[in-house]
């Protein structure tokens, strides 16, 4: 049987943007989309909603009232970041609050999206790429988890040309190097559903860090 991973709050908010049609305009992307729709290795507790052009603003507080209303909050708090609506839902009964992002990403997708579910879906590859630009730019453990398989199937050379490829930046190998040592940070790991220790991530990274290393001396 199948692992399911989006919770029933999560299939609510996509049943309802899948009914608008104004919505078409954008894909689900990030840890959700990338476990519940790709690996199956980790719950993830919210929703990221991309589109690459302009949106009308005044139809995403709409539509976040709306789904405030069917999801029973007893308030929510919207956050603004520049292009990001991040909006946080107290629901009775709930210890945290749930997330929903609506965001301008205005990067061209390497790969056609999917649709599953009534909506699109971010490519696999486009959201390997995006979290290895994530990690050179914050540092989270979920990007180095969701890289650590996502790295399985994609070689580390590949989603840096990538990602070169789709933000238009040239990633030293020193520095990308760096950025996949921090793993070592790590304490804690998200509520997993494939198995993965903390020391096995690390020692990956290292080995990963390792390998950009030695591609300089060849150089």
């Amino acid at each position: 049987m199948e692992q399911e991973v989006l919770t029933p709050w999560q299939k609510q908010v996509i049943t309802i943007i899948s009914q608008r049609a104004v919505m078409q305009g954008f894909y689900l992307s990030g840890g959700t989309a990338l476990s519940a729709y790709y690996l199956k290795h980790r719950i993830s507790d919210d929703l990221d909603f991309f589109s690459e052009h302009d949106f009308d603003t005044v139809f995403i507080y709409a539509l976040a009232r709306e789904i405030g209303e069917a999801l029973s909050a007893t308030n929510t708090r919207f956050v603004r970041h520049h292009d990001r609506y991040q909006f946080f839902y107290a629901v009775p009964g709930q210890p945290e609050e749930y997330r929903i992002e609506f965001a301008r990403y205005p990067f061209k997708q390497l790969r056609s999206p999917i649709r599953r579910d009534g909506i699109l879906i971010d490519s696999e590859l486009d959201i390997a790429v995006n979290k290895l630009m994530a990690i050179t730019d914050r540092f989270d453990p979920k990007d180095f988890v969701d890289l650590y398989f996502l790295l399985q199937q994609y070689p580390l050379t590949e989603l840096k040309s990538k990602l070169e490829q789709k933000f238009g930046v040239i990633v030293s190998p020193i520095f990308l190097g760096s950025e996949l040592s921090k793993a070592r940070r790590i304490a804690a790991l998200p509520k997993m559903l494939k198995p993965l220790t903390i020391e096995d991530l690390k020692n990956f990274f290292s080995q990963q860090a390792q390998s950009l290393r030695s591609q300089v001396l060849e150089e």
